[in-house]
């Protein structure tokens, strides 16, 4: 009995002292892409441990991969990493630009019967970035990245 308890006492020490720290947050990717005549296929986006510094871009976590949905940007990621600065708008952008000068984003389409990678890379003056409510656990950070245009 006494074993369990210190194995208790033990265990509950340890989650507490490791446990995740407040902070955690999320990010909703929305905005559209313009063609006038390519049609789009795929959308990949940085990923958060990206946007840190943590992956690179030829790393399976560096992006994640979407369907537009009518050449439309929306899904939300959940964030791995934690930080109490990450409640206010300005300390998530600054941050960001420590890592990151410019967002990548990869656009497959289909030109002439054959899918084509086009790369584009996204100024943070050009990404409006603004802090959402809602009732699910974590800070949600909205990351517009208006409308981007393909030739």
């Amino acid at each position: 009995m006494k074993r369990i308890f210190i194995l208790l006492i033990l265990s509950l020490s340890i989650q507490y002292t490791f446990g995740q720290a407040c902070g955690i947050y999320r990010i909703k990717y929305v905005g559209n892409i313009k063609s006038e005549s390519l049609k789009i296929e795929k959308i990949k986006l940085p990923t958060i441990e990206f946007l840190h510094g943590l992956e690179n871009e030829s790393s399976e976590k560096g992006f994640i991969e979407i369907e537009p949905i009518a050449n439309g940007i929306d899904i939300e990621l959940n964030s791995p990493l934690t930080s109490h600065l990450f409640g206010k708008t300005e300390n998530l952008l600054k941050f960001y630009k420590t890592k990151r000068e410019n967002i990548p984003i990869i656009i497959t389409v289909i030109e002439n019967g054959k899918n084509k990678e086009i790369r584009i890379e996204l100024t943070w003056n050009n990404i409006q970035i603004k802090k959402l409510e809602d009732e699910n656990f974590g800070n949600i950070f909205e990351r517009n990245l208006n409308e981007i245009k393909i030739k």
